[in-house]
């Protein structure tokens, strides 16, 4: 059943994809922030696949970067809850991997689908989130890279500048209010959502099962 959070609770991914534009209704990252236990349109994900794609990447990937002789954390050692300031705004994720370095530290997202912009975006926020969430990051260069199939994106320290902070904010402050952001409903955006018609009244339905995701299960 349909409740509100006591405060507000923003997932990295429901950001990076609303920054990104692959979001374009404003009203789900909204409301998924504002609200919980929320009824869920049935999804097409092929769990199994997706998972076992996951973890197999994701033990290849450690073991090199033990292998070149970094500590490295996974998932829930690396959680972390990023509180705004002068806001009960609570900011989470989850990075699949951190290896830290004698002077870097690289923040690592394991993907098994195609390259979205979003996720450059997912890792750019962990990278400017970590070092304000725990003193453990604040003193070594941050470096982000995103882990595929078949290949390797590098995300460069200098990306965390001004001007994605003021990109950050911008996009955090349409989230950061109790006014109800915008409903831009379509058949496309409102098939990769996962709010029911319970609680979007101008839902577009009479469409296939929810598109799979794998940054909802693996972000």
């Amino acid at each position: 059943m349909t409740n509100k959070r006591d405060g507000l609770y923003v997932w990295v991914t429901w950001l990076s994809k609303f920054m990104a534009g692959e979001t374009t209704c404003e009203f789900a990252p909204w409301f998924k922030s504002h609200y919980q236990n929320y009824e869920k349109a049935p999804s097409g994900l092929d769990l199994a696949r997706w998972q076992i794609d996951h973890t197999r990447i994701s033990r290849d990937v450690r073991i090199e970067r033990e292998g070149a002789g970094d500590q490295v954390l996974v998932e829930r050692q690396t959680q972390f809850n990023w509180q705004r300031p002068n806001s009960d705004l609570v900011l989470g994720g989850k990075p699949d991997m951190i290896a830290i370095g004698d002077k870097t530290i690289r923040v690592i997202d394991i993907k098994t689908g195609q390259p979205k912009a979003s996720h450059q975006v997912q890792v750019m926020i962990y990278m400017y989130c970590l070092p304000k969430d725990a003193p453990v990051y604040r003193d070594r260069i941050l470096t982000g890279q995103l882990v595929y199939n078949s290949e390797r994106v590098d995300i460069l320290p200098t990306a965390i500048d001004a001007k994605f902070e003021e990109q950050f904010n911008y996009f955090l402050d349409i989230i950061d209010t109790p006014d109800m952001a915008l409903k831009i409903p379509s058949m496309m955006e409102c098939r990769d959502c996962d709010i029911t018609k319970a609680d979007c009244d101008e839902r577009i339905e009479d469409q296939p099962a929810l598109a799979a995701d794998e940054d909802e299960l693996f972000g």
